[in-house]
């Protein structure tokens, strides 16, 4: 026989409020039912949190990982200085010389990749340090001095490799901003509007961008590679 709905309801009311300190306790510790009532100062010292205590070391040597970095970055120079030389019929040695003062200076510069300044070299001179054209451009980056004085020092030749990549990519850099970050209205502005000249660059640069990644990616799974230990014994 079931019982009215009054008296079920009563019931279940005075369940719920028998229920409900025990319930509030255990979902809020800091909840005190009136008869454990502390002194306002003992509840502060019981409430006061554990000094937190240092997490677990996660293990990262940095050094071994500027390490890591440091080969995977070589191999990809390698890589690109082998590529350039064996297209080009040229010394490995040179060609890398060269890649290396690319990738230097484009680390310096804030999103302007090596690959960039290597592709120009290659197209503006072959990799030729002294050349000169009958315009008047010289250097690895046909570097036209008279319009480009005030990024020159008087003592500083455009022949000399460290310095013509250094105002090679100060200029590009300056067309970069005046083409509001256009990379082919920049190029075509660098090569005096040439034709086709800034498809060839980006698309050499694009080729040199993924003979690195090759690379890098055989060095990254090597054996060895992440276990010293292992590429101690290897050796």
């Amino acid at each position: 026989m079931l019982a009215s709905s009054g008296a079920w309801a009563d019931e279940l009311a005075g369940a719920v409020a028998v229920a409900a300190p025990e319930q509030i306790t255990a979902l809020d510790p800091v909840y005190r039912q009136p008869e454990q009532t502390q002194p306002a100062a003992t509840q502060l010292d019981s409430a006061a949190p554990e000094p937190v205590k240092p997490g677990p070391s996660l293990g990262i040597d940095l050094e071994q990982v500027q390490d890591l970095a440091s080969i995977v970055d070589d191999a990809r120079k390698q890589a690109q200085a082998e590529y350039l030389a064996e297209k080009l019929r040229q010394s490995p040695q040179t060609v890398q010389r060269y890649v290396e003062l690319a990738w230097k200076e484009a680390s310096r510069r804030v999103g302007l990749d090596p690959e960039l300044l290597i592709a120009i070299i290659q197209k503006e001179s072959v990799f030729r340090p002294k050349v000169q054209s009958s315009y008047g451009a010289q250097g690895l980056m046909q570097v036209v001095r008279r319009w480009h004085r005030e990024k020159l020092h008087a003592s500083e030749s455009l022949f000399d490799p460290v310095v013509n990549i250094r105002v090679g990519t100060d200029i590009l850099e300056e067309y970069l901003e005046s083409a509001d970050g256009d990379l082919s209205r920049a190029l075509a502005k660098y090569s005096g509007n040439a034709r086709g000249y800034a498809k060839t660059v980006i698309d050499e640069s694009r080729k040199l961008a993924q003979v690195a990644d090759t690379a890098a990616a055989e060095v990254a799974i090597s054996p060895g590679l992440f276990d010293p230990a292992s590429a101690q014994h290897a050796g």
